[in-house]
């Protein structure tokens, strides 16, 4: 990833940051998320209602690969916070899947844009 493409990714996990503690949520980015390739690159709690957020801000289809999406389920049920991908398409507002939506592909998991309508809102993933 270049350095452009990595800051442009880390403003909107930090926007998508703000916006969730906004509404009142204790929000925990993870330092280098993406090179650990375990952790979310974000843990979300309140009271009532906590889950983690693996940002995308891209635009085309994304894809993950295998092992990551395995390890991805592993840490769901350790933990038993739900993981969703969030991703922010351009000049679209943010769109949450649930790990269940990927599309199991030959090389990995996918979503592509057409997909976007079946995401959940914002207000729907915080209550």
């Amino acid at each position: 990833m270049t350095n452009s493409r990595k800051a442009k990714g880390t403003l909107y996990e930090r926007q998508l940051k703000k916006m969730l503690e906004e509404k009142g949520f204790f929000v925990t980015r993870a330092s280098g998320s993406g090179s650990d390739g375990v952790s979310p690159d974000l843990i979300v709690l309140k009271t009532t209602k906590k889950f983690a957020l693996e940002c995308k801000a891209w635009k085309n289809s994304l894809h993950f690969e295998k092992p990551k999406i395995v390890l991805y389920r592993e840490w769901e049920q350790r933990t038993g916070l739900p993981i969703y991908v969030a991703w922010k398409f351009p000049h679209t507002d943010w769109r949450f899947f649930p790990l269940a939506l990927l599309k199991e592909t030959g090389s990995g998991y996918s979503l592509s844009e057409k997909e976007l309508p079946i995401g959940l809102t914002f207000e729907n993933i915080v209550g």
